[in-house]
């Protein structure tokens, strides 16, 4: 897989330039429909077919994304923050274990499941198994209160914990006073107030300026180039430290609207709700982003909601490690392929994936994937037939689908009977109308 790393450092500009750099980036990387052109048309056609204009042989079918299959299958790793996500079958039996369980319990619960926890469900749920050591019949809602939570305290313990774990994942990579241990005792030290030996209990009196999630990703990318470090362990040591907390408010809403009288279910569906997979338009479908398995990757809630219809360019500097946990994510879902796991409509979807996201990045991130052949390949390797594809599927997809295919406008559709029938049309078709318009 071909990176150009994306970095997190930005000039600091006045807000005119601000707007004015951010619509050239949304122009120059998201949009490839350029208002006001006669050319308009040919450019999204164009786009949008994609990889089919390329080799026909690669080709997504319309989708909704309630019926895009990836989403069934469990403990996919994000293909922006790479932590595992869940499928809703899975939110639901946690929501379920979890608002029955106490003390014990409940604690142990909790601890199987830390590596779905994003950033802030995490702080909070570090506190309440703190309070649970000696609250035999403590439960989520009546843990969250005790002792007067502070929602700065809660946040500040897990920032502090995330980057003595990033130093920890360093050491465990590159030994004892490696420059990510320095940058991370200088950290902790500047920002909270910690010696380097000194253990932290309870609360301490913070001084210095707000954690600076960004800066601190920002100089652990630049180690790769300035300190010779290797890819493999910058991206390891990234998976750990995007698990940074930064929102107060989100911890504070949590302890308002559950610590009160609470729904215990209710409040276990939302400590786990942003790890569940979603259907990522990886070209932001109010951009004109079609509804289709060649315009999407599986995305934890979490991602695929922060992002909305940001350019990747910008993204990435709020997840350095997305390259190459996209790459991880083609590789896992490939393997779920191969094995059958979700039919045979997707052989196709590695390279469709490859090409969506070349595209969007504009080269920057391109994957290493298995074609069709070389899925089938691979299953005649291991004694596996190959999945019947399912016709109904796709004729039931094209009915619901949404937006721009193969050079069909939004919305376009030719009615018959009660039944709606995608027309599709194939570009030298297209191109015949429009010579004999002009």
């Amino acid at each position: 897989m071909h990176i150009q790393r994306i970095t997190a450092a930005t000039p600091i500009l006045t807000v005119a330039q601000q707007k004015k750099s951010n619509t050239e980036v949304t122009n120059n990387v998201t949009n490839p429909i350029q208002q006001n052109s006669s050319r308009a048309s040919e450019i999204a056609r164009n786009y949008f077919l994609g990889a089919q204009m390329v080799n026909p042989v690669f080709t997504g079918f319309p989708c909704s994304t309630s019926n895009f299959r990836v989403k069934e299958l469990p403990d996919m790793p994000c293909t922006c923050c790479g932590r595992p996500m869940m499928t809703n079958k899975q939110v639901d039996e946690f929501s379920r274990d979890a608002s029955q369980a106490s003390g014990k319990e409940l604690n142990q619960l909790l601890e199987d499941n830390m590596d779905y926890f994003r950033a802030e469900e995490k702080a909070v749920v570090h506190y309440i198994q703190k309070q649970l050591k000696d609250m035999p019949d403590g439960t989520l809602c009546t843990a969250i209160i005790r002792k007067g939570a502070d929602a700065n305290q809660i946040l500040k313990d897990e920032q502090i914990d995330v980057v003595r774990r990033t130093s920890a994942k360093s050491v465990e990579l590159l030994g004892e006073e490696n420059p990510i241990q320095a940058l991370c005792d200088k950290e902790l030290k500047e920002t909270f107030g910690l010696s380097k030996d000194r253990r932290y209990a309870g609360k301490v009196s913070y001084r210095g300026t707000n954690f600076n999630r960004g800066n601190f990703l920002d100089k652990i990318v630049k180690m790769e180039e300035k300190n010779g470090i290797k890819h493999e362990n910058v991206h390891k040591v990234l998976d750990v430290a995007v698990q940074i907390p930064e929102s107060e408010k989100i911890i504070s809403k949590m302890i308002t609207q559950y610590g009160f009288g609470g729904n215990e279910s209710k409040f276990a569906h939302r400590l786990i709700q942003k790890a569940v997979v979603t259907a990522e338009h990886i070209h932001p479908k109010s951009k004109g982003g079609p509804n289709a398995t060649n315009n999407y990757m599986g995305e934890c809630q979490e991602c695929n909601g922060s992002r909305g219809n940001m350019s990747y360019d910008e993204w990435m500097r709020r997840y350095p490690n997305m390259p190459d946990n996209i790459q991880v994510n083609a590789n896992a879902v490939t393997e779920e392929i191969i094995k059958g796991k979700i039919g045979g409509n997707y052989d196709d979807y590695p390279v469709d994936l490859k090409d969506a996201v070349s595209r969007e990045t504009n080269g920057k991130v391109v994957l290493t994937v298995k074609n069709p052949e070389e899925i089938q390949k691979a299953r005649e390797e291991r004694g596996l037939t190959r999945p019947e594809a399912d016709k109904k599927e796709k004729a039931n997809a094209a009915g619901e689908y949404q937006g721009s295919y193969h050079g069909l406008p939004a919305g376009s559709s030719k009615k018959s009977g009660k039944k709606h029938h995608i027309v599709r049309t194939l570009p030298q078709q297209e191109e015949n109308k429009e010579a004999k318009a002009a």
